[in-house]
């Protein structure tokens, strides 16, 4: 028994003759009588009473009609909801900035993509790199903007390069190593030291400076994911900090902050990851090509 045949029963019953269903289904007449007769058949009693002008639904065939066409209005729903779920979906967009410190350089390309498709609708989180690639290879989220080096090395991720942004060594104006050239490890390490993420690429040069004190040298730093909350401790203490990206020249920036003098190493290649069995859809494309168009760098 299947949902056409019943689909032709229940079109028999609401036109009262096989030929008016047949015509309101646009098919042969024929097509409809056996599709009753198959169902009769299946059920083992009469559905329908042939007459000379039409047909009248039988006692026990009124309970199946009337319960054919709640299942096909519940099938007709379910697929209504699934379409519009999956365009839902299509639209819904999970991002995750690793590490949390950068969201403040997604500023243009986020804002660019709501303001050009408002029917879009975005998750964005940030978080530490560890955290950011579970969530991806999980399916929490849809992409992930983080470092090049520790995206490209999972097998089940696209990676597509960014431009790559240099990080900077910072603290409040009039800081006690405030226009100190060349700063060096056993400088730097006679303060409180925050940094976004403790497993990313810009702890590395970090753990030179610790390293020399003995102990565990990531026990020696500060993890604060959010600018904004680390940026007002730097601002009202000795501690320091690191900035990603054109974003420590700002003007904002540099009302608050001076950059020191130490090398945190080179430019740190950034990337944009999503999974290879992911479906592309419009609100990922185009996310994408926002984000190219302003890539995070400040």
């Amino acid at each position: 028994m299947n949902f056409k045949k019943l689909k032709y029963v229940v079109a028999v019953d609401r036109a009262g003759s096989v030929s008016a269903a047949a015509k309101r289904l646009n098919i042969s007449q024929s097509a409809v009588t056996k599709a009753v007769a198959d169902i009769e058949n299946d059920l083992g009693f009469a559905v329908f009473d042939r007459r000379a002008h039409g047909v009248s639904t039988t006692s026990a065939g009124r309970d199946f009609v009337d319960r054919a066409a709640r299942i096909l209005s519940d099938v007709d729903r379910l697929g209504s909801d699934m379409r519009e779920g999956r365009r839902t979906r299509d639209l819904l967009l999970r991002i995750a900035v690793a590490p949390a410190s950068l969201e403040g350089l997604m500023n243009r390309s986020v804002e660019s993509l709501l303001v050009e498709w408002p029917d879009i609708r975005l998750h964005m989180r940030g978080g530490p790199l560890e955290t950011g690639i579970m969530l991806l290879r999980q399916g929490d989220i849809d992409v992930l903007v983080g470092p090049k080096s520790a995206l490209e090395t999972e097998p089940g991720f696209v990676c597509s390069e960014l431009p790559p942004m240099r990080p900077f060594l910072y603290g409040r104006h009039r800081h006690p190593l405030q226009g100190t050239t060349r700063l060096s490890p056993q400088d730097i390490a006679a303060y409180p030291i925050i940094v976004p993420d403790i497993q990313g690429p810009l702890v590395t040069p970090l753990l030179n400076v610790l390293e020399f004190l003995g102990g565990n040298p990531l026990g020696r730093l500060n993890v604060i994911e959010t600018y904004t909350i680390a940026a007002r401790v730097v601002e009202r203490s000795d501690a320091v900090g690191v900035v990603l990206g054109n974003f420590a020249e700002s003007r904002g920036f540099k009302r608050r902050f001076s950059i020191l003098d130490f090398d945190m190493g080179g430019a740190l290649p950034m990337a944009v990851a999503w999974q290879k069995s992911q479906r592309i859809g419009r609100a990922l494309t185009r996310f994408l090509d926002r984000l190219y168009e302003f890539p995070p760098t400040g």
